[in-house]
């Protein structure tokens, strides 16, 4: 398994009224997103210089930027409807919040030569993301966004999207950040999501 990993908890049935004022409501987490993305600015760069010259990530550093992907990635879901609760605005893990992105601790060697270049290194991830999977995840929240307020009801199918392409950034975001040297994988694994039940297993065949 991928050491970042997502999970989104399925609502079936979201409130209409918060979904149909939810770039309204989303007002204050954008500011304090604006806050703890130019302190990530800093810190980003010095755990890259960290990570070439000590070849590890100091365990402060790392605590604090996996908590800005994580508020990041747990905003960004609720803006996109996967859930009705209010984000944090802290970027501490909670495990009962219905987004939840988990993190590894940090590995106690990292390599030198893939954090000088990861921003080289990420360039074709970055362009699935953003060629790709952003306009899967605009669009599969625009056809919620219009179910849920005039149906009254979240498609299962689109929020098994809208998981998928949330894991798959939250990955890309981690690999970027330097919390992991190992590379996000496309397609490679299914995205968690909570509250789903899997299919029956086939029955065994009769002996001879």
């Amino acid at each position: 398994m991928y050491p970042i990993s997502y999970e989104a908890d399925f609502n079936p049935t979201p409130n209409r009224a918060t979904t149909f004022f939810r770039l309204l409501l989303a007002i204050p987490w954008f500011l304090v997103g604006i806050f703890w993305g130019v302190l990530f600015i800093f810190t980003h760069v010095i755990a890259w210089i960290a990570v070439i010259i000590l070849g590890r990530y100091p365990q402060w550093l790392y605590d604090f930027n996996s908590g800005v992907v994580r508020y990041a990635i747990r905003t960004g879901s609720w803006l996109y409807l996967q859930t009705d609760e209010w984000p944090p605005f802290g970027i501490s893990d909670d495990p009962s919040y219905p987004i939840r992105v988990n993190f590894p601790p940090p590995a106690e060697r990292q390599s030198r030569l893939k954090a000088l270049f990861r921003h080289i290194l990420a360039l074709p991830v970055l362009l699935v993301l953003s060629y790709g999977t952003s306009y899967i995840v605009f669009a599969g929240a625009a056809v919620a966004w219009v179910t849920i307020v005039f149906r009254g009801y979240m498609p299962e199918g689109i929020n098994n999207a809208l998981t998928y392409c949330r894991s798959f950034e939250a990955r890309v975001l981690g690999y970027l950040a330097i919390l992991t040297d190992d590379y996000p994988p496309i397609g490679l694994e299914a995205a968690k999501t909570a509250g789903t039940t899997p299919p029956p297993a086939a029955p065994a065949a009769p002996a001879a």
